[in-house]
């Protein structure tokens, strides 16, 4: 008796089969493109070395056979960071409508090395963030600079958002999730993830992205008002 073909795929080369098997062998949801990656740049007014490093990165990602795509969001901020929320929003909608599996976030002033999406991807969770070490080899009193490198995946609470990977499933119950209120922190953004859907961010301690400019602490500018 023959046999029944239930399923069967075709792929356009091997690398795209071997992400097929490796969802099925993790027990991930199938996807059209797996692991796809919209890389969502927040403006235009990129620091020096900074565009170029983040092409680079997407150029090494798609050498070793993911899909990604980079486009820079248009700055909506008549002051400083006053929109980024709205910025975060609209790349959202990008990722949700273009059909991306994954959205990376970067500032204009993030210095990735060229593999660091590729070790993101792999890690295979629903948000990580890799370390951050800041040009000036000062620490801004951030929990994340003083972690030591090498450990591999850790569960965190927040992080700095210059460099964030998100599965766009993830932020699916929300129809704009981020906000733009001075108060609207990381902290607040990654609490109100936990309380809608119980994930927390991963912190790669193997992956490492300079930033080249000191953080900014929009809450610090209002002291003394």
């Amino acid at each position: 008796m023959p046999e029944i073909t239930r399923q069967h795929s075709w792929f356009g080369d091997e690398q795209s089969q071997k992400l097929h098997q490796q969802r099925l062998d993790n027990g991930l949801p199938l996807h059209v493109s797996p692991f796809s990656t919209l890389v969502a740049a927040m403006g235009p007014h990129w620091k020096p070395g900074c565009h170029d490093a983040v092409l680079a990165m997407c150029q090494a990602t798609y050498d070793v056979g993911y899909q990604v795509a980079f486009y820079e969001q248009p700055d909506l901020c008549i002051r400083p960071l006053e929109g980024i929320g709205t910025m975060r929003n609209e790349a959202l909608r990008k990722a949700r409508r273009e059909g991306w599996e994954y959205l990376l976030y970067v500032d204009n002033d993030v210095m990735p090395p060229p593999d660091a999406l590729v070790s993101l991807l792999r890690r295979m969770v629903p948000v990580v963030l890799p370390l951050v070490r800041y040009s000036d080899g000062q620490e801004h009193g951030l929990t994340i600079t003083k972690i030591e490198p090498s450990h591999g995946m850790a569960l965190i609470t927040s992080s700095v958002v210059s460099f964030v990977l998100f599965n766009v499933r993830a932020l699916a119950s929300f129809e704009a999730f981020w906000e733009d209120f001075i108060g609207a922190h990381e902290q607040y953004h990654f609490e109100k993830l936990y309380d809608r859907t119980g994930v927390r961010p991963f912190l790669d301690t193997d992956v490492i992205v300079e930033i080249v400019e000191p953080p900014h602490f929009p809450l610090e500018n209002m002291k003394g008002r």
